[in-house]
């Protein structure tokens, strides 16, 4: 059954209805241009497939997928978690390093501004009392 409809789109429509053993549902509608084809297309809701012969249930098989993808997954989350955790690790070792060699850093120019401000009163100890004896005689 087909119908159209010049110069609407439609989209999203959809409806069910019973049709003997299971519902049924399937509207769509396809637009070539300025017309609009409405389809109406019956489809089981559910269905129970088998893939071969002996070889299981679809559902079954989906269900093993889906539990080793999220097991997979699971795994490589705890990996994650792992190396993210050394990453940390390794930033605050690198952190805790490069404040002890700031603080090595800091304590050397300390040590280097006292030697240089003695050695500097000294010298101006020694020149003020040059001074003081050149004024007295």
């Amino acid at each position: 059954m087909a119908m159209s409809f010049s110069g609407v789109v439609l989209s999203g429509i959809s409806s069910s209805f019973p049709s003997g053993v299971a519902k049924q549902s399937g509207v769509g509608a396809v637009r070539f241009g300025r017309k609009t084809e409405l389809v109406v297309v019956a489809q089981r809701k559910k269905s129970l497939i088998y893939a071969d012969k002996g070889a299981g249930n679809i559902v079954d098989d989906v269900n093993e997928a889906t539990k080793k993808a999220s097991d997979f997954v699971t795994d490589k989350t705890k990996e994650a978690l792992k190396e993210g955790e050394k990453a940390k690790d390794y930033v605050v070792e690198k952190n805790v390093e490069a404040k002890d060699t700031a603080v090595d850093g800091a304590q050397k120019a300390l040590d280097y501004v006292k030697e240089k401000g003695s050695e500097a009163a000294e010298f101006v100890e020694g020149k003020a009392g040059e001074a003081k004896d050149a004024t007295k005689a």
